[in-house]
């Protein structure tokens, strides 16, 4: 299992959670969605870039009335929580194809509705 995060750095309470699994069973990568470059080396670190399940629950979040939002604010909530879900889909699925097998999770919050 590897667990992914923008920021490694913030890892501490995660890896406290895994106790004994993390390094074993569980690793921890850096990843982020909004960087194809990031989702790449983090794809690549993995033997045959195999992923059998993506879960995806990166995103982001933005209250309040839309005219109050910047249109930079409201790019970068698309670029993270749809635009980020694209990239990943688009690297891990063709394999998935190829191999007729995998899994594809996506979480989002009440707030997509």
């Amino acid at each position: 299992v590897i667990a992914t995060m923008r920021n490694v750095g913030r890892s501490e309470a995660l890896a406290a959670a895994a106790g004994p699994a993390l390094g074993r069973t569980l690793e921890i990568k850096q990843l982020d969605v909004c960087d194809e470059g990031s989702i790449r080396a983090c794809l690549d670190s993995i033997p045959g870039r195999h992923v059998d399940v993506l879960v995806s629950n990166a995103g982001v979040g933005m209250a309040g009335r839309l005219e109050c939002q910047s249109l930079a604010a409201m790019q970068s909530l698309m670029d993270t929580n749809f635009f980020g879900l694209v990239r990943l889909v688009k690297e891990v699925l063709p394999d998935m194809k190829r191999r007729r097998g995998g899994h594809i999770v996506v979480i989002s919050s009440i707030m997509g509705l």
